[in-house]
């Protein structure tokens, strides 16, 4: 079974979601499904709110949930100033996977547009790339990097290009390789025109420097949005020849189809 690793339900600030829509719906679909809710412990640094969960009534409302089929895990947003307190988190729970996020950089949130004016893109993107190695290294625990187009989707830059960026995603690269740190192929944008281009060009350059496996994340809110653009992205991958994972007890698990 394909599992969508990445969702959000009503413990998350951003969605209302009730968990047994999300089961309803990935039952529909086929397809087994993870909980990652938001802990973003930085964001109030950046006059924003607390972006937190209650980690103990999460397992006591869904553990009666966990099956085959349906996973708890985890989104944390990335920073340097709270690994030790991240680490306990991920350590004090029985998470199935543990995602980590860039929604910020050096203080700063990658979801404001202000953020990047009068930028150079490729001096930021090379920056960033940077960033999230380091960020890797830091957390080596995480299960799965998500979303590295996270900043593409507000700065208005050119979607990114594995060829333009080589040395700084090879890097990046081998340092989650060597920390079996997968990589996610989010689905939040249709694999569509230049977003299939960046994305089959910095996917093959994965798997070109030893990646065997990726994975597939809707970054869903809603029920509806379970499994979003999967088909597309069987066959993106299929073309490049990743296979498809997941984790469970925070074991990869390839995926059987």
């Amino acid at each position: 079974m394909i599992f969508d690793t990445h969702m959000h339900t009503e413990f998350s600030f951003d969605s209302n979601e009730k968990l047994e829509k999300i089961l309803a719906e990935a039952k529909k679909k086929n397809l087994g499904v993870i909980t990652t809710e938001h802990k973003d412990l930085n964001n109030i640094e950046l006059d924003g709110f607390p972006i937190d969960f209650d980690a103990e009534e999460y397992f006591k409302r869904y553990k009666p949930f966990r099956s085959e089929n349906y996973l708890i895990g985890i989104e944390i947003g990335l920073d340097l100033d709270y690994t030790k307190e991240l680490r306990r988190v991920q350590e004090a729970f029985e998470f199935d996977m543990v995602i980590g996020s860039l929604h910020t950089m050096r203080k700063h949130s990658l979801s404001s547009r202000n953020y990047y004016k009068g930028r150079d893109y490729r001096e930021f993107y090379r920056t960033y790339l940077t960033y999230a190695k380091d960020m890797v290294l830091d957390n080596p625990f995480i299960n799965a990097l998500a979303h590295l187009d996270y900043p593409t989707r507000y700065s208005g830059f050119p979607n990114l290009k594995y060829d333009e960026f080589k040395k700084e995603f090879d890097e990046l690269f081998k340092v989650m390789l060597e920390n079996e740190v997968s990589l996610e192929l989010n689905l939040k944008r249709p694999l569509e025109g230049d977003v299939l281009s960046s994305f089959k060009s910095i996917f093959t350059g994965y798997k070109d420097l030893g990646g065997e496996s990726i994975t597939l994340a809707s970054d869903a809110h809603i029920a509806e949005d379970v499994g979003r653009n999967f088909d597309d992205a069987l066959h993106l991958m299929d073309d490049i020849g990743l296979e498809i994972c997941y984790y469970k007890e925070r074991n990869r698990i390839i995926c059987s189809r």
